[in-house]
């Protein structure tokens, strides 16, 4: 396909991958008269080894389907990409779409990496904007996960992509029932069975969240004697937050939030009167290539784009980076740790994880170094202990730097309620404040 011209005006220049029932290609769209010429995405119909128990009209249908979709709903919906052609050539189906200048959050949702509370709550309000929007208009999605979440790289806007999957409900909301697709981990029981619900859409994004909260995939999360996912001994997270997300990964889809719109409602509820400390008006934004922050309901500049990256704010400080090196600021905008650090991260417990000379050691917030950096990888304080990665093994210290359980440990996650998550050789085990392995 490389090389390939489409209608004598799509370019394919290069293979992007392949999702749904397609392969996705990066094209120049010659009929536009710039230089260089604008970028589009070229998907063609290709079923794969996953879908080869779908017939082939089917698959025909639901590449069909969403070329509809992507052209109804982006002309209302930024967040959405825009449907540009659709067309057959040669006895092959094409989609054009819109090209999303940017990455998507499996680069972000990563095993081990965990993301803070505020992210998760920024994350979630931003994803159920945009599927309430979807099932406003009668549409699931089917097919919410990491690597189906574009970050736009001139606005840092979240994109929901790849509709391959989508299903229209009739107006009355009854929806017959269906192929059974999905992706692993993130589907819940009623659409692998063929029978998807608005809310299973809330799952899957539910199922993705608690992913970026734990640094866990789905399939590594156990299960109780109910089906329900066990993850809340995995992830640093208050009630309020772990009520909401709770609710989402329901197994029985009666007990979910029916829609989005409720679930946002319940999150919107949550930030303004139980999550004070975390639900601070400051966000971080890209303008222009530079970073500073907005209010954010607002959409104020209260500090002005100056910081080539920039954090969240925690214990009253942001990590900023400005010309390779990370120091931190205040809600004012003022410098109060100069940039010195390689890399720099959230407080916690009032320390920080920071590295010098590719290793990592912790400061408190007057940037005086506490535990010096000695280690390949640091985890945040939580419980007073913090897990360290020192000879390709993790064990965990105390605030004065002092191994309270040795390092042992392939991975190991922070404490939460006394309790910790830990791996060795694949396998999972949960382990005490002093190393011992709980049943």
């Amino acid at each position: 396909m490389i090389g390939r011209t489409l209608r004598q005006r799509y370019k394919i220049i290069d293979k992007l991958g392949s999702g749904g029932f397609g392969e996705t290609y990066l094209a120049e769209d010659l009929d536009i008269p710039t230089n260089p010429k604008p970028k589009c995405v070229v998907k063609r119909l290709q079923p794969n080894e996953r879908n080869r128990d779908i017939p082939n009209s089917d698959i025909l249908r639901l590449f069909q389907k969403e070329g509809e979709i992507l052209y109804q709903l982006s002309q209302s919906h930024n967040q959405i990409p825009k449907l540009y052609a659709y067309f057959e050539e040669k006895q092959e189906f094409y989609l054009v779409q819109e090209f999303i200048d940017g990455h998507d959050l499996s680069q972000e949702i990563a095993s081990g990496k965990v993301w803070n509370e505020t992210r998760i709550i920024e994350f979630l309000e931003e994803i159920l904007e945009t599927l309430a929007f979807l099932h406003q208009n009668n549409v699931i999605h089917r097919d919410i996960k990491p690597s189906n979440i574009m970050r736009r790289k001139c606005d840092d806007k979240l994109i929901l992509i790849d509709f391959g999957f989508v299903k229209t409900m009739t107006a009355s909301g009854l929806l017959t029932s269906t192929i059974a697709i999905g992706s692993q981990g993130y589907a819940p029981a009623e659409q692998a069975i063929g029978i998807p619900k608005f809310s299973s859409d809330i799952y899957a994004l539910g199922m993705t969240a608690i992913q970026a909260l734990t640094g866990n995939h789905p399939m590594k999360l156990d299960k109780d004697d109910n089906d329900e996912i066990i993850w809340q001994n995995r992830a640093q997270v208050s009630d309020a937050l772990a009520e909401i997300l709770t609710k989402m990964v329901r197994y029985d889809f009666r007990d979910r939030y029916p829609s989005a719109s409720e679930a946002l409602q319940a999150l919107t509820f949550t930030i303004v009167n139980l999550l004070p400390s975390i639900a601070d008006w400051l966000k971080p934004i890209k303008i222009y290539r530079k970073w500073g922050y907005i209010h954010r309901k607002t959409k104020e500049v209260l500090i002005q784009p100056q910081f080539d990256d920039a954090l969240e704010f925690s214990g009253g400080l942001a990590a900023v980076e400005i010309d390779k090196q990370w120091g931190y600021i205040d809600k004012n905008g003022r410098i109060i740790i100069q940039p010195q650090f390689e890399w720099a991260w959230f407080f916690a417990e009032g320390l920080a994880e920071i590295s010098v000379n590719c290793k990592s050691g912790y400061i408190d917030t007057t940037g005086k170094i506490i535990i010096q950096p000695q280690f390949e990888e640091a985890k945040f304080f939580s419980e007073g202990l913090a897990a360290v990665r020192i000879g390709g093994k993790f064990g965990y210290i105390n605030i004065k730097g002092e191994f309270i359980i040795q390092p042992q440990f392939d991975e190991a996650e922070c404490f939460y309620k006394g309790l910790a998550s830990v791996e060795i050789g694949g396998e999972g085990y949960c382990i005490d404040k002093t190393g011992n392995f709980i049943d």
